[in-house]
């Protein structure tokens, strides 16, 4: 992904890492943009990579974050996603708790893919 990413792009402001949310490379406040696309669901701790987001983020600064959101999921969070944020309102809590403020929700793909656009609160 970070290849075809790099490829399809020669706007030397943008980077392309790998890496893990929770643990993200980069000072306070340096970053304009976070976008996770489909991966938020394997975070093993997805507070933790969300608070990552907005302590990397500028006061202002956008995550967008695309993964599986919807109310049709809720049975899989008796098993093998316990505790996982599989819908809008359980990502909104975690985004709110991390610092965001409340997101704006897009549907992307059917029912189950949809975006959140969440800025970081000003302190």
């Amino acid at each position: 992904m970070i290849d075809t990413a790099t490829r399809l792009t020669d706007d030397k402001r943008l980077t392309f890492a790998t890496g893990v949310a929770e643990h993200l490379p980069y000072p306070d406040g340096s970053i304009d943009l976070v976008v996770s696309s489909t991966s938020f669901d394997h975070w093993s701790d997805q507070y933790a990579g969300l608070s990552e987001c907005a302590r990397v983020l500028r006061a202002g600064g956008h995550l967008i974050l695309v993964d599986q959101f919807s109310r049709f999921l809720i049975p899989t969070l008796a098993g093998s996603r316990r505790g996982k944020a599989r819908t809008r309102a359980r990502a909104d809590r975690l985004l709110l708790r991390a610092g965001f403020d409340r997101p704006h929700w897009h549907r992307l793909h059917a029912v189950i893919i949809n975006a959140a656009v969440a800025s970081k609160r000003n302190a």
